[in-house]
């Protein structure tokens, strides 16, 4: 797909998560909306035009209207995702092959329950497993 905003940065990622799962009042209608998802609303009103002409928000009734997900913003939240998802997938299984070599099971369990839940990245998986450190 093409993006012309390239890859999302965290806040426009985090906003399109939360548009995803339901509209939001402008910032300056709502901001107490904002608060409660833990996003600033100063930020996102400067990131919001940016939004809008490319295509992945809508705001309906002008500036202080309802702002809502469409589906290229959708669509650049899932392949957001999947490139994250398919990262940590390669990190799993990088890992796997660090395991392979030989560790303490317990320790390396725990580094790729971690490493799976996206808490740890491949670097400190590996480095927990070398240090021999149990779960």
């Amino acid at each position: 797909m093409l993006d012309p905003l390239g890859p999302l940065s965290p806040l426009q990622h985090h906003l399109l998560r939360e548009l995803d799962l339901c509209d939001l009042p402008a910032p300056e209608a709502g901001p107490e909306s904002y608060a409660t998802r833990d996003l600033d609303t100063d930020e996102v009103r400067d990131a919001l035009p940016t939004l809008l002409w490319a295509g992945l928000v809508e705001q309906r009734d002008g500036d202080r209207g309802t702002l809502r997900l469409t589906a290229t913003g959708a669509a650049a939240l899932r392949t957001a995702e999947c490139g994250e998802l398919a990262a940590r997938l390669g990190a799993v299984s990088s890992f796997a092959d660090t395991v392979a070599r030989g560790t303490a099971p317990s320790a390396a369990g725990h580094a790729l329950r971690l490493l799976a839940e996206g808490v740890w990245d491949l670097e400190q998986a590996e480095a927990h497993v070398a240090a021999g450190e149990g779960a």
